[in-house]
C-alpha cells in the first residue's frame, strides 16, 4: 500500500471518528441520527440562572453590559461526564446498596445527620415495599461523618470498593463534602447532596455531584434584598460560626451588601465548640454593643444560635435578627427561650405544603420519630427517591445512574419542585419563617423578593 493511500485512509478514519465523537457528545447514550429530531430532553429549555442571582448582584454588572467571561456555568454548557463505563455489564448482587455519609455521632451536626439518615431510611423502606429493584432489596450502607479533616475521603473509598454502593447520599459538613466529591471523581460514584448548602460545591464542575437542596447563595440574596431594599436598613452586622459553613454561608450576603452600597460594618465569628471556649459570648456581645447596627445577620447552628440571640437580648441589643435555615429547629427555640420572638429566617422548603406525598411522609415520620421532619429529612427522602428511580431506569451501572440523575432536571419532590440548573443544583426559591408566640410560622413576614 502506498504512503499516499495510507494517509488518505487515516484521514478518512479520523473524520469518521470525529463525527462519531460529536454524535456521542450530543447524547452519550444514543447518538442522534442525521435528520432525526432531537429528543424532548435535548431540546433547549429555559435557562435557570445560577443561584437565582438577581441582575444587580451579578459580578461587574454595574460596569459592563456583558463581561468578557461568564463567572457561572452558561446554559449551553451543562455539567457532563465524557468518560467510558456505560458499557459495563450488570453484575449479580444480593442487595442493591446505596451509601450514606452523614454525622451520626461525635459531631455538633448530629441533629442534621440524624434527619438525613431518617429521611433516607423511609425512602428505602417505601422502595422495598414496592418491590425493590427487580425483587432485590435496597440496602443502606451508612458511614459516620465525624467532621475530622479528610475522614470523608476514606469513607467514599470504602463505600465505592468495599461496600460497592451504586450511589452515595451525603454529607453535611462543607469541607468534608468538598473532599468527598473529589474522591468520587476518582472512584466514579454519584453523590446526591441533600444537606450541605455551601454554594461552592457545584462550582467545582464535578459531574458526579447532584444537589437537591437550595443553597446559601439563594438564602443570602433573599435576606439582602429584604433588609436593604424592602426595609431600607443601612448598617447590618454579620455574626457567624467560625467554620466553613459560617464563612461561605455569609459570603454572598457580604458581597451583596457591598454591591448594594451598604457594606456590613463588622463581621464577628464564634467557635463551634463555644461551650468550652466562650459560653457567655462576652466578646461577641461587646463588639455588637460598640457598633450598634440596625440589624444582625446570623449564620449559626441551632443551639449556638439560640444562645447568641438570648445573650443579645440580655445585653439590651434589641435590633432585628435575620438568620439561616439551621436555626429553624426546636433546639434554637429551647436555647433562646423568649428571646427567639421575632427572629426571621430563610428556609429551603415550605412545610405548609399540601402535597399528598409530603403529608403521607410527614405522617409516617412523626409516627416513627415523634417530631416534625425538617428540611434535611425531606430533601434526603427526595434525593434517595431520585436515586432509586435512576437505578430502576438505568440498571446497576454507576455511569448510567449518573446520566439518569443528571437528566432529572425537573423532579416533583415532597420538598417541592426540584429544578436543577446546568450545574445540577436545585434552584427552587427558598421560603421565610419567623418566631411568633414561641413557634416558627412560615410565610411571614412577607418578602417582596425570594431567590
Amino acid at each position: 500500500m502506498s504512503s499516499r493511500l495510507r494517509i488518505q485512509l487515516l484521514a478518512g478514519t479520523a473524520v469518521v471518528a470525529c463525527a462519531l465523537w460529536l454524535a456521542f457528545a450530543q447524547n452519550p447514550q444514543q447518538a442522534q441520527k442525521p435528520g432525526q429530531n432531537p429528543a424532548p430532553e435535548q431540546q433547549k429549555k429555559p435557562e435557570l440562572i445560577y443561584g437565582n442571582t438577581p441582575e444587580d448582584l451579578v459580578p461587574w454588572s454595574k460596569f459592563v453590559k456583558e463581561p468578557y467571561k461568564k463567572h457561572f456555568v452558561p446554559s449551553d454548557s451543562p455539567i457532563m461526564f465524557w468518560g467510558p463505563g456505560r458499557e459495563k455489564p450488570e453484575p449479580e448482587v444480593e442487595t442493591v446498596k446505596i451509601g450514606l455519609i452523614t454525622p451520626i455521632e461525635r459531631s455538633y451536626e448530629t441533629y442534621i445527620g440524624r434527619s438525613v439518615l431518617r429521611g433516607m431510611q423511609l425512602a428505602l423502606d417505601e422502595a422495598n415495599a414496592a418491590g425493590g429493584y427487580k425483587g432485590k432489596r435496597f440496602e443502606m450502607a451508612p458511614k459516620n461523618d465525624s467532621g475530622l479533616w479528610g475522614a470523608s475521603a476514606n469513607e467514599v473509598v470504602s463505600l465505592s470498593y468495599e461496600d460497592q454502593v451504586w450511589a452515595i447520599i451525603g454529607t453535611v459538613d462543607g469541607a468534608n463534602t468538598h473532599i468527598a466529591i473529589r474522591v468520587a471523581l476518582r472512584t466514579e460514584v454519584p453523590i446526591l447532596n441533600v444537606a450541605d448548602l455551601d454554594p461552592t460545591l457545584v462550582e467545582t464542575k464535578i459531574p458526579w455531584l447532584i444537589r437537591v437542596i437550595p443553597d446559601d447563595r439563594q438564602e443570602a440574596y433573599t435576606i439582602a434584598y429584604y433588609v436593604y431594599k424592602q426595609l431600607g436598613l443601612n448598617s447590618v452586622a454579620i455574626l457567624r460560626n467560625n467554620n466553613r459553613y459560617g464563612r461561605f454561608g455569609v459570603a454572598q450576603f457580604r458581597k451583596s451588601s457591598i454591591k448594594l452600597g451598604r457594606p456590613a460594618p463588622i463581621e464577628i465569628n464564634y467557635e463551634p465548640n463555644y461551650e468550652k471556649v466562650n459560653p457567655d459570648f462576652a466578646l461577641q456581645m461587646q463588639k455588637l454593643e460598640e457598633v450598634r447596627p440596625d440589624a444582625v445577620v446570623l449564620w449559626a447552628d441551632a443551639q449556638a444560635g439560640g444562645v447568641l440571640v438570648r445573650k443579645m437580648r440580655e445585653h439590651g441589643l434589641k435590633m432585628p435578627v435575620f438568620a439561616c435555615e439551621r436555626v429553624v429547629h426546636p433546639d434554637f427555640l429551647a436555647a433562646a427561650g423568649a428571646a427567639a420572638e421575632g427572629v426571621v429566617a430563610t428556609y429551603p422548603f415550605d412545610p405548609r405544603s399540601t402535597n399528598p406525598k409530603y403529608l403521607e411522609f410527614k405522617k409516617k415520620y412523626e409516627a416513627l420519630y415523634h417530631e416534625t421532619p425538617d428540611a434535611y429529612a425531606v430533601h434526603s427522602y427526595d434525593g434517595t427517591t431520585m436515586t432509586v428511580e435512576a437505578i430502576r431506569k438505568s440498571g446497576l451501572n454507576r455511569y448510567l445512574i449518573r446520566d439518569a440523575l443528571a437528566s432529572m432536571r425537573h423532579w416533583d419532590g415532597i420538598s417541592g419542585s426540584i429544578d436543577l440548573d446546568e450545574a445540577l443544583s436545585n434552584r427552587r426559591p427558598v421560603t421565610v419563617a419567623s418566631v411568633k408566640n414561641g413557634k416558627w410560622v412560615f410565610g411571614e413576614p412577607h418578602f417582596d423578593h425570594v431567590f
